[in-house]
């Protein structure tokens, strides 16, 4: 008996042996994956010049994605109702090829562009709805403009504010008030999997993890074949980089490399706290696409003051390769809010903020970039 209790205490002892050296390695990875840089980092800058594409139909374009040879471009939510939220453009001819979405709560309907996704199919892709909480499945090569397949978000998957495919039957997010940076859904709204929880991020003060949420406030995009979801900062000038293959975050902060200023409100009538930047701090990154070669971090460094004032957005972005590592800044002649890169035709496409917003395009010149090595 004796014996068998001790069996039992050692067996225990290693158990817990066992527990915390994995969280002591996954505090290590933390540091281990974590990554900065500042512009004098940069040692490539390149100059892109662009033409600008402009159509009739597009009021106030927010967003934009490619899909084959077709640019989806999604509208702001507070376009004139009768316009249509989503258009799809043809660049082998730059021509207007249809409009896509009805704007309302019923069936088929969506209440605004807020994000948009390549889908796992040839001929769709999806439009994510942030009022109503609803992912709606659209085709390129038909007129029909309601969706006929929609996911509605309930339950603990109703707190996710930006979503992308992971798979063809789950989806990555980033959620308004959680404990974990990465959730991921299927399509039933079960919560299946987390990756990186906020209390290996360090910051001044008791945040929660609302707070947490809100500081880290990011453009979310993807490469399904690489695996890998990236988020960029909007708030604070921050990539993470989740390899869902091998469930690693790698961090990058930068070029500022600091924490943005702000304040807490109370909230009323039992509403939580909210965290308030202050005025004077700028934006940082404003748009992420993940491609097979590169990751592109559109960047601001501008208030809310200067950009309402000057009409300029954002006029730079940062090249990283897949791990992270800062290689070049691409200087454009002309202000994006967003942007997509076609790397196999050598184009990269984003949405002017000028008066009559467009789409630019600029030629890539991929053979001037040169990666880093030993990294």
């Amino acid at each position: 008996m004796k014996s068998n209790h001790k069996t039992l205490f050692y067996l225990f002892a290693v158990i817990l042996s066992f527990v915390f050296s994995c969280k002591k390695n996954n505090s290590s990875d933390e540091n281990r994956l974590k990554k900065e840089y500042t512009l004098e980092d940069v040692s490539q800058r390149l100059n892109l010049k662009s033409k600008k594409h402009y159509f009739s139909q597009l009021k106030r374009p927010m967003r934009i994605i490619l899909k084959g040879d077709y640019l989806v471009i999604g509208e702001h939510n507070r376009i004139d109702p009768s316009n249509p939220p989503v258009h799809i453009i043809d660049t082998k001819n730059w021509e207007y090829v249809g409009e896509k979405g009805v704007i309302g709560f019923g069936p088929g309907e969506i209440t605004d562009a807020y994000m948009l996704d390549v889908g796992n199919e040839k001929d769709s892709f999806w439009v994510y709805s942030a009022t109503e909480k609803r992912f709606s499945e659209f085709f390129l090569n038909d007129t029909i403009k309601l969706s006929e397949n929609q996911i509605k978000q309930e339950g603990s998957f109703y707190m996710a504010i930006s979503m992308v495919w992971s798979s063809d039957s789950t989806v990555m997010c980033r959620m308004a008030n959680d404990p974990n940076r990465f959730v991921e859904f299927n399509i039933n709204g079960d919560r299946i999997n987390e990756y990186g929880d906020w209390t290996n991020v360090s910051v001044p003060g008791k945040l929660t993890n609302y707070m947490m949420c809100d500081l880290h406030l990011s453009r979310l995009n993807s490469n399904n074949n690489k695996g890998l979801f990236v988020a960029a900062g909007v708030k604070r000038d921050r990539l993470e980089i989740l390899d869902k293959r091998n469930e690693e975050i790698i961090v990058v902060n930068g070029p500022v490399n600091r924490l943005p200023s702000f304040h807490f409100t109370k909230g009323v009538n039992g509403a939580s706290t909210a965290l308030i930047m202050d005025r004077d701090e700028p934006y940082k990154y404003r748009d992420v696409f993940v491609g097979d070669k590169f990751i592109y971090a559109l960047y601001c460094g501008r208030t809310n003051k200067e950009i309402n004032s000057t009409g300029i957005n954002s006029t730079e972005v940062f090249v990283f390769d897949l791990k992270g590592n800062v290689i070049c800044e691409l200087n454009l002649d002309r202000s994006l809010q967003n942007l997509v890169v076609d790397e196999v035709n050598k184009k990269l496409y984003g949405l002017t903020t000028d008066k009559d917003p467009g789409i630019a395009e600029f030629d890539f010149p991929f053979n001037k970039i040169t990666p880093v090595t030993g990294s």
